[in-house]
């Protein structure tokens, strides 16, 4: 998986987190406590899976994680507004 930074803010527990690689992407969708398991968040790992034998790019997966964090409800308003 590439590491290039992709940074995404997420609301969490304790406020906002920068998501900022494809690693952390993952980790934070399989934890065990992510809001939401429809059809943005199953796309979302998919593209992971993709990226991880080159068939995805960093772009589409920060595009799927994005959609995901949107179903969840995740996105903070100041992310929305840019």
């Amino acid at each position: 998986m590439s590491q290039r930074r992709l940074e995404v803010p997420i609301k969490c527990g304790h406020g906002i987190r920068l998501v900022r690689t494809q690693t952390e992407m993952a980790d934070v969708l399989t934890n065990g406590s992510w809001p939401s398991d429809g059809p943005e968040f199953l796309a979302a790992l998919a593209a992971l899976v993709e990226a991880r034998i080159g068939r995805c790019s960093d772009t589409e997966v920060r595009i799927a994680f994005i959609a995901a964090a949107m179903e969840a409800d995740l996105l903070p308003e100041s992310f929305m507004n840019n």
